[in-house]
């Protein structure tokens, strides 16, 4: 019987988080590019037996000190702490399963403690910067229709805070316009849990004005957000398309993950609590909710520190 390899057995965990753990397809994607880099970068590991913290600090080193291109001349050397600790967290997950079925003693990871990122960039977008891209909308739109999908899509996604998956995935019956309720379903959901988000009257007035134009032009998908072209869903590639768009329109420089640091630090603008936040966006781990709350600085919280007095001291 031939001994398995490395690739063997990751092969067998990627088949197990598919078919019955059914993890999501862009999780599936960060395990196997994960283990891609490993692989490539470490061809001197193909067995379990080979593997130990010396290998796992190895593979880190090749992993910072190799030199990239990016773009057609820019080199850049080394990873973001980010990017390290999402391949180590998914390496471990593998070695893991690994320990777990019997095929090494001990994790690898067990005797190394991952850096944990430390976040100055602002990633959450600007009210000026949203006001440009809807600007950019009202003028280069070539039909009312997608002049009222656009706003509709800019809308759900500063008021409502959806990742990418859920915007696309939400249909016509996950609205409910006479409560203000919209349903982010646990199957279209990174967290694989239902959640329900409050509908605001600025973001009402939006859809039901897509929803009319919608019924004008006779789209009958299911989806909320169609296609400019055909009766059918928008797909990842015509999101896509569509943020480069606008970007270029606009001149503002964004992807759609940044309205969900918008959604979540004008929460938080407002003393809306973590706890509540969390719930909002759909975060099993509040630790991830204050992730998100990183582009809020010092200069935002002049007007709190102005209200202490010697009076109002407790």
């Amino acid at each position: 019987m031939q001994k398995k390899t490395l690739q063997n057995y990751f092969d067998e965990l990627v088949d197990e988080c598919q078919y019955i753990r059914r993890c999501r397809p862009e999780t599936i994607r960060i395990l196997k590019e994960s283990f891609r880099h490993f692989a490539t970068m470490m061809p001197e590991v193909s067995y379990p037996e080979q593997l130990s913290p010396g290998m796992i600090t190895t593979f880190f080193k090749r992993l910072q000190t190799r030199e990239r291109i990016i773009g057609k001349k820019e080199k850049r050397v080394g990873i973001k702490d980010s990017t390290l600790k999402t391949y180590g967290n998914r390496l471990k997950m593998f070695f893991k399963w690994l320990t777990t079925h019997r095929i090494i003693d001990t994790n690898p990871f067990n005797e190394i403690k991952m850096p944990q990122p430390v976040f100055t960039d602002h990633r959450a977008l600007k009210g000026s910067e949203i006001k440009i891209i809807l600007g950019a909308i009202a003028q280069y739109s070539p039909s009312v229709f997608l002049l009222r999908r656009d706003v509709a899509m800019i809308s759900i996604l500063t008021f409502c805070g959806l990742r990418r998956n859920e915007l696309i995935s939400l249909e016509v019956l996950d609205l409910d316009l006479y409560t203000n309720m919209l349903t982010v379903r646990g199957a279209t959901s990174k967290s694989k849990v239902t959640r329900i988000v409050p509908i605001n009257l600025h973001l009402r007035k939006c859809l039901t004005e897509y929803l009319d134009e919608r019924k004008k032009a006779g789209y009958k998908n299911p989806y909320l957000f169609v296609s400019s072209r055909t009766d059918s869903q928008l797909t990842k590639h015509g999101l896509k398309h569509w943020v480069e768009r606008l970007s270029t329109l606009s001149g503002v420089k964004f992807h759609v993950h940044r309205f969900r640091h918008t959604f979540a630090t004008n929460l938080a603008m407002q003393d809306v609590g973590a706890i509540k936040i969390q719930k909002l966006m759909g975060h099993t781990d509040l630790m991830m909710t204050q992730t998100y709350l990183r582009s809020i600085s010092t200069k935002d919280m002049r007007e709190d520190i102005n209200k202490l007095s010697f009076e109002n001291l407790e």
